[in-house]
């Protein structure tokens, strides 16, 4: 429960204008808090923010060096999700969360501290479902889209169970931050690298991040109901898709499991079987995001796995610019920034 300070705080942070200058805090959407952050330029009207939307169970601690980057040329909003890093746990935690109640959320977030459009969403893994959840509930206020190794609504199309249960037998025991490279190639300092890691470790984190995932496996039929893809639902507002090398971190934590003893024949099998359908099918469903735009760019890595913004966040921002850069009132002024 709050004290009458903190309800005094909340209300004066909700008053503040978050357009201009540095500013944080918890933020109440009615039943709980949730925590905000938003650096960078000040805004003049008309002018976009970037609001970050990222993946299943994770927390603001990932992007820190994106945010670090993002700053000196356009304002950015990022945000913890119920029951993750700094915001508070609904009074009940969820069987399930879906990309509906999570675009909700924000949507009651980004009102209560009258952070109007137009935005630029960037969105990592689930984050591609609710980014374009978010798109449907307002679709005049996204200028411009950035899907960082995103989910779209055919990613585990016949697959989905994913991940499947050999995924749990293989990766008992092994470390994936260190078995994925993460942990030797990070570009986070050892200080935010340990703050992600910690974050990660939480039952409350592992509690949501299990509710959130369950509410995925519902989410892509409530999103391929709305035809987004089909009817280019972007129309010529810039959309970037950056396509990680997620089937070489597969690959790595079936080495590890098998080194380590884990899993049965046919578990082993099962895991084989699932890196091989993402090696073979993750390119096609990546460039699939593309059709929300008639004006795309689309980016490969492989030095970096699922989790670009541990590895290359600098790749993330160079598809920020490019996507700011297509905006009409932007084409002159990320160059000049």
């Amino acid at each position: 429960m709050y004290s009458y300070q903190d309800m005094i705080k909340m209300d004066q942070a909700s008053k503040e204008c978050w357009d201009r200058g540095e500013k944080s805090g918890l933020i109440s959407i009615g039943t709980h808090s949730l925590y905000i952050e938003v650096s960078g330029p000040d805004r003049s009207p008309g002018e976009p923010i970037i609001v970050l939307m990222q993946g299943c169970g994770s927390t603001i601690n990932e992007w820190v060096v994106v945010k670090r980057l993002v700053q000196p040329f356009a304002r950015f909003l990022c945000y913890d999700r119920s029951g993750l890093g700094k915001s508070e746990s609904p009074p009940t935690t969820p069987e399930m969360i879906t990309a509906v109640s999570v675009v909700t959320e924000l949507n009651t977030l980004i009102q209560a501290t009258n952070i109007e459009g137009p935005y630029i969403i960037v969105c990592h893994s689930w984050g591609g479902i609710t980014s374009r959840e978010f798109l449907h509930l307002r679709p005049h206020d996204v200028a411009g889209m950035v899907f960082v190794d995103a989910n779209q609504e055919k990613t585990f199309l016949h697959h989905e169970n994913f991940p499947p249960p050999c995924f749990s037998s293989m990766m008992a025991g092994v470390d994936y931050f260190k078995v994925t490279g993460i942990t030797a190639d990070t570009a986070l300092s050892d200080e935010e690298f340990q703050a992600v890691v910690e974050a990660q470790a939480k039952p409350s984190t592992q509690m949501i991040e299990a509710a959130e995932a369950s509410g995925a496996k519902g989410d892509w039929r409530v999103l391929a109901a709305k035809k987004q893809l089909e009817m280019q639902a972007m129309g010529n507002r810039p959309v970037s898709v950056i396509h990680g090398n997620t089937a070489r971190d597969f690959q790595r934590i079936y080495e590890a499991g098998v080194e380590a003893g884990n899993g049965t024949e046919k578990e082993r099998e099962e895991f084989r079987e699932m890196v091989d359908w993402w090696h073979e099918t993750s390119t096609v469903r990546s460039k699939e995001i593309l059709a929300l735009s008639s004006v795309n760019n689309w980016r490969d890595t492989e030095r970096s796995g699922h989790n670009i913004e541990l590895i290359e966040p600098g790749l993330i921002v160079e598809e920020i610019k490019w996507v700011y850069s297509q905006l009409p009132q932007n084409s002159n002024k990320t160059a000049d920034r």
